[in-house]
């Protein structure tokens, strides 16, 4: 706000430094998830970046991520990050290409997360949800199987 109010000094320096920062967040969660690789499932991948990632941009890397070596453009990618001491932030990145083939990460993060006692929901290539720590693999298999549903 400050730089545009004209704050050429410190606020335009403060915002320089801001989007260096997440740049390299950007960069440093992208060679994680490209060197970790993704676990495949039979309709989707996915990682669990724990606190290695920033939950507020962990769906973000996951889309930017996709399609480098070993993380498939023909799945969806499903990105876990520690969202706090009880609960895990889950992101999801789908292709255009697969919503046209009948994809919709939307109804796949609400009604996985509902499952396990989280809340979800989002747009049909790209959705989020908050559940409870220890849940994430039962999460990912209903994920799967209405991913499979969805695309059958």
């Amino acid at each position: 706000l400050g730089v545009c109010l004209g704050d050429r000094d410190g606020a335009l320096e403060r915002a320089r430094q801001l989007l260096r920062e997440h740049r390299r967040n950007l960069s440093n969660g992208i060679d994680l998830v490209t060197r970790a690789g993704t676990t495949q499932e039979e309709h989707v991948q996915w990682i669990h970046a724990s606190d290695e990632i920033r939950e507020t941009i962990v769906g973000i890397v996951a889309g930017m991520a996709m399609g480098n070596q070993g993380i498939s453009r023909s799945k969806p990618i499903i990105a876990f990050a520690e969202k706090n001491e009880e609960e895990v932030k889950v992101s999801s990145r789908g292709t255009h290409s697969l919503v046209r083939q009948g994809l919709d990460l939307s109804a796949v993060m609400g009604e996985a997360s509902r499952a396990v006692g989280g809340d979800g929901g989002g747009h049909d290539v790209a959705a989020g949800a908050t559940v409870p720590k220890g849940e994430e693999e039962t999460f990912v298999e209903r994920a799967d199987e209405i991913v499979g549903e969805q695309l059958s």
